[in-house]
């Protein structure tokens, strides 16, 4: 069945949700098709209308005075602000179509439209990691001279994120980055500090849990065979050698990555408990935090979005934190997630459409998705040391234009920012899919047994073939 018939259709939608999102990314949240049907039908008469293509939302929040009362999402609030402020004034009215699923499904129907020429799809909001295939598609519109991404106010690594070859192609709407969450009561901020790569992580993982026999994990990540585990694949093998692959996808230093796959293989234990016991291997963004709330990790490595649900929860139970945690950057870079916005090569309406992404990116939005939201700003100046909002946007006298409740993102503000400072790009390459298919097949082998040097090198050398013809579109088949 075409993904085409799961797609829930809607403007102002709620909730959009990360995967990850890899972003590695989130849980998917609940749409509203007759929000959509509500806005496209208030279209004023000789209005143009602008269609964004996206995934779901994880806003933490629209804020405390939405515009519209069942908005539950930022993405939704963004968009509906503007139909009741600045449609008015542009005569731009703008819908927001989404994609229900996981990555994998908005990627699919995404791809699938692009494809196709669809001119009802205006702009797509593409995970980062997809850029370079839509772009070497022209699926997308560069954007050379037309965003002023050079003197905008942008952080240097979410504007790298839109580029391909050189030229920007997408704008960059939301950033991601992975955190190190710690149990408060068991590890000290110092000891954090002193930490510089995952072998030193888990070996104080290992120490503290020799002394709290009652801590069955040492180390929480995702290693279920999704887009998860890719990225933290990745930034452990990046840790152990920057050069390990290169920007087409293919492996530059082997020996980099059977050093971090050694590492990862070496922590990763047969039986219920260890540093990462056995059944962590199947865990997503959510079962990890699961298990981190309950008390029952020493460390966690996931994105921003969760300190929010952890720092609220009270008492232990499912989904509820049982000790005080805090964050820091992880001790080696992390991938960088989030999401750009590209406009379809097939638009019919391409300055209208720049027109709403500028709106979209612009400081004052930027605020909003973090403060807010609890997205990972692309913008410095969305980092401000205070728990202030944007007064609105500036074009119209409207009232503010997210609500003005801030969310705890903003305590943990700096913390991210140097996060996002040190974080490392995907490889980019248009055949990005299928390298992170030919990582999700073939590491998952090596976590579940045990492997000596010798062995583990033949099972790199296999998987650097794989990535070699993944990287001329020749993925090999499983």
């Amino acid at each position: 069945m075409s993904y085409l018939s799961h797609r829930r259709r809607g403007a102002a939608l709620g909730a959009l949700a990360v995967a990850c999102l890899a972003a590695g990314c989130a849980v998917p949240g609940a749409a509203a098709p007759e929000a959509g049907q509500r806005a496209a039908a208030g279209a004023a008469a000789g209005t143009t209308t602008v269609t964004i293509l996206s995934g779901v939302d994880t806003s933490v929040s629209p804020g405390n005075q939405p515009v519209r009362p069942d908005d539950s999402g930022m993405y939704a609030e963004l968009v509906d602000w503007w139909n009741k402020y600045e449609e008015p004034v542009t005569k731009i009215h703008v819908v927001l179509d989404t994609v229900s699923g996981a990555a994998t499904a908005e990627h699919s129907e995404m791809l699938a439209d692009a494809e196709s020429g669809d001119t009802r799809f205006d702009i797509y909001n593409l995970d980062n990691e997809w850029v370079p295939e839509f772009a070497a598609g022209h699926f997308i519109r560069p954007l050379r001279g037309q965003l002023q991404l050079n003197t905008a106010g942008f952080l240097k690594r979410p504007m790298k994120s839109g580029e391909y070859n050189g030229q920007p192609y997408a704008a960059p709407f939301t950033t991601d980055v992975g955190l190190l969450y710690y149990r408060k009561d068991l590890v000290s901020k110092a000891d954090v500090a002193k930490l510089s790569s995952f072998r030193g992580l888990a070996g104080l993982a290992q120490q503290v849990m020799a002394t709290h026999p009652g801590i069955t994990t040492g180390y929480d990540g995702q290693f279920s065979s999704y887009e998860g585990l890719t990225v933290n694949v990745l930034e452990i093998i990046n840790a152990a050698g920057a050069d390990a692959f290169r920007g087409n996808g293919t492996i530059g230093n082997p020996e980099a990555v059977t050093q971090g796959l050694t590492q990862l293989s070496d922590w990763t234990t047969s039986g219920s408990t260890g540093v990462i016991p056995a059944t962590e291997l199947g865990y997503t963004e959510s079962q990890s935090v699961a298990d981190f709330a309950a008390g029952d990790a020493v460390f966690m490595r996931n994105w921003p979005v969760y300190y929010q649900q952890l720092v609220t929860a009270k008492g232990k139970g499912s989904g509820q934190l049982a000790h005080d945690v805090a964050v820091a950057p992880l001790p080696f870079p992390s991938v960088l997630g989030g999401q750009d916005l590209a406009i379809a090569q097939a638009s019919p309406h391409p300055t209208a459409a720049l027109q709403v992404i500028k709106y979209l990116t612009s400081p004052q939005a930027e605020r909003c998705l973090f403060a807010v939201a609890g997205f990972p700003a692309t913008r410095a100046g969305a980092y401000a040391d205070d728990n202030t909002l944007p007064a609105g946007y500036d074009k119209v006298n409207g009232p503010a234009l997210c609500g003005s409740e801030v969310g705890p993102s903003v305590k943990i503000g700096t913390t991210i920012r140097d996060a996002v400072d040190n974080a490392f790009l995907r490889p980019r390459t248009r055949y990005y899919t299928e390298f992170s298919a030919i990582i999700q097949d073939q590491v998952p082998t090596l976590l579940r047994q045990s492997t000596r040097s010798n062995s583990l090198r033949t099972q790199v050398t296999k998987l650097a073939g794989a990535l070699n013809a993944a990287a001329t579109g020749l993925a090999p088949r499983s």
